[in-house]
């Protein structure tokens, strides 16, 4: 019988295993290791997020806005221009289990979710016409979430086989379970949201804020704009959307990072599940700015 810790990095590396069979097995982990915080960031992922505080980051999806136009019954791209209220608007926090995520993710379709009756109430009187908004979102924001979860379940078992705590027999050691319950292991939900391990008294470092990071950003908005000039269909009108929001957060005098990293990742997620590669073009500094920004 093969050692849990080495069965659940081959499992997380195994694409042909789904991702809430690989939440059990990780379950079984931490509980036979007794860690708490991973039990139950584990158990929320295989059972949904009640508490939308408690939600990590990496289950944040950008959606595009549209409205229906009532004359040719199309939905149509809608932009806010108050930053804030775009934030407020188009973040969504995805909350459902990973099992429901991963059947969405399956399809190559568009995502729909409709606003509750107050908020879309509150949207149709600030327009000058009365259209009934949405958020669309892409499957591949959707297989952006379910490879998160499995991301953080391959960086905490790959960390145990490095220590050598490997679970032979099904079971741990007295020492390795010493070993492990001396770490600290968090899931936060905040920007850059990851499986923190050190010391109880560990930090996670957060995001470097220097006017560095601003020429870049602003290189990236400018190269990317010109890049989508050009292309036509939802996608592009998708990146188009998430661009405006990079850009009004990059001339804001207080950007809020968390927002921008979203924003770059949602950015990358669309692109790479779109047809075509729409970044081939960017030169190399811009991608790394890019990548850099929209790791989870």
């Amino acid at each position: 019988m093969p050692a849990l810790v080495p069965e659940l990095v081959n499992m997380a590396s195994d694409p042909a295993v789904s991702t809430a069979d690989l939440l059990r097995r990780a379950l079984v982990v931490a509980r036979r290791l007794a860690v708490p915080d991973l039990v139950e960031w584990l158990s929320q992922e295989m059972n949904g997020y009640e508490d939308r505080e408690s939600i990590p980051e990496y289950r944040t999806m950008w959606g595009q806005l549209q409205v229906l136009e009532p004359v040719t019954g199309a939905h149509i791209p809608f932009l806010i221009q108050n930053a804030e209220k775009d934030e407020l608007v188009r973040c969504h926090r995805e909350g459902q289990p990973i099992s429901v995520l991963e059947s969405i993710a399956v399809g190559e379709g568009e995502i729909v979710k409709f606003f509750p009756t107050t908020i879309e109430q509150k949207l149709m009187d600030s327009m000058r016409v009365r259209m009934r908004p949405r958020l669309v979102f892409s499957g591949a924001q959707v297989r952006g979430i379910v490879d998160g979860a499995r991301n953080k379940i391959l960086e905490w078992a790959l960390d145990l086989e490095g220590r050598g705590i490997v679970g032979e027999g099904m079971s741990f050691t007295p020492q390795e379970k010493q070993a492990v319950q001396a770490q600290h292991y968090h899931i936060s939900n905040v920007s850059g949201s990851q499986i923190q391990i050190g010391s109880s008294g560990s930090t996670q470092t957060q995001a470097n804020t220097t006017g560095t990071d601003i020429d870049a950003l602003k290189g990236l908005i400018q190269a990317l704009g010109a890049v989508l000039e050009p292309v036509q269909g939802e996608v592009a009108d998708q990146l188009r959307a998430e661009l405006a929001a990079l850009k009004a957060m990059a001339e804001s005098p207080k950007p809020k990072w968390e927002i921008i990293k979203a924003t770059a990742h949602s950015i990358k997620t669309v692109a790479e599940g779109a047809a075509g590669n729409i970044l081939a073009s960017l030169a190399q500094p811009h991608i790394a700015t890019l990548w850099t920004l929209a790791a989870v």
